[in-house]
């Protein structure tokens, strides 16, 4: 009976594995291969350098281009939605809050003005108006509202006084908010900032949400957080690029000028 299991629990394992397959949807080109990106929503590409940033219309193919030179450079853009973005400047500590063509809506937010020491993590998130904001001097995590200019919550020392911290992710998943250190701690706080799980996770690691999972890539090989004796890890599909993103349910890896678009049939 017991070799019975094995043999089921190994045919399950082998099954999952080799029902895994990647699709290649489509390819997007950088306007130059050292330049930053990310992705909205609606597929749409954002690149910055410096303080330049550029977007694509996805229904138009329209090239949309604005220098920000009072920002200073550009420290991160955000997707909020298909229609605006939010644009980053750490070394300014400033926001703006962005149309789809680029333009400023309002005015632009001084984060030092609002009582924040040094921001330097931004994370999106999937209530409408707010965002998640890192102050690395005091550890403090801050919940904003981009319209009232606004700290809702606030939790200070949330890492346990670490000196030199880096954050690696800082993302919202299923409302809740992901905070992944660069020495494999790894947080995760409620709506209201209340602390639910803390992990140690080995170095080196990206995390991501995926298939309402939380997945870990490692190398060439992704899985999710904690799997299961159903789940085993997946060999991704190319091993020579430079960056992956992964946005709701698709891939993006950088290869030179290259952006390869990758779909995971499980």
């Amino acid at each position: 009976m017991k070799w019975s299991k094995l043999f089921l629990i190994l045919f399950s394992l082998s099954m999952y594995t080799h029902a895994q397959v990647w699709q290649l949807e489509k390819e997007l080109n950088l306007i130059n291969p050292s330049q930053e990106w990310v992705l909205d929503e609606w597929g749409q590409l954002y690149q910055w350098k410096e303080n330049s940033l550029s977007v694509r219309n996805e229904q138009t193919g329209q090239l949309f281009q604005e220098s920000f030179k009072y920002f200073g450079q550009i420290s991160g853009v955000y997707p909020l939605n298909g229609l605006r973005s939010l644009i980053f400047s750490e070394e300014q500590q400033m926001i703006g809050i962005l149309d789809n063509t680029l333009q400023l809506k309002g005015s632009s937010i001084n984060l030092s003005e609002q009582g924040f020491e040094f921001v330097t993590a931004i994370a999106s998130s999937a209530r409408p108006d707010f965002i998640w904001l890192f102050d690395q001097y005091r550890e403090r995590l801050i919940l904003f509202n981009i319209n009232t200019a606004k700290a809702v919550q606030i939790i200070d020392n949330c890492f346990g006084g670490s000196k030199d911290l880096q954050l690696v992710g800082f993302f919202e998943y299923q409302q809740n908010l992901i905070c992944h250190l660069s020495d494999g701690r790894f947080f995760e706080f409620d709506r209201n900032l209340t602390l639910v799980k803390k992990l140690t996770l080995a170095p080196n690691l990206h995390l991501f949400g995926y298939q309402n999972e939380l997945w870990q890539q490692e190398q060439n090989r992704i899985e999710k957080l904690g799997p299961s004796i159903h789940s085993s890890p997946i060999e991704l599909p190319t091993t020579n690029y430079q960056e992956l993103q992964v946005l709701q349910d698709r891939f993006y890896f950088q290869q030179g000028q290259k952006i390869s678009v990758y779909r995971l049939k499980l």
